[in-house]
């Protein structure tokens, strides 16, 4: 099994989360993620900006446990 670099699975986390929001929620969230995505695909990633991003989406989501819980998952991943 070939091992997944942190951008991979922050990119699976993001996805999920995209997934359960649109799914669970109907908020606004969505264009957040997506800058999270295009945040992450700079060389180098933008690390202050992709940590706010994080932090916005985790004061949006937090009373979805579903979504603190991949929000978590993401945060050791985050450049």
């Amino acid at each position: 099994m070939k091992e997944r670099s942190d951008s991979e699975i922050l990119a699976g986390l993001i996805e999920r989360s995209r997934l359960l929001i649109a799914v669970e929620t109907k908020l606004q969230t969505q264009p957040l993620l997506k800058q999270m995505e295009q945040l992450m695909a700079g060389d180098p990633p933008d690390a202050k900006r992709v940590r706010g991003t994080h932090a916005l989406l985790v004061r949006e989501l937090a009373e979805y446990a579903d979504l603190d819980a991949l929000l978590s998952a993401m945060e050791h991943f985050l450049p």
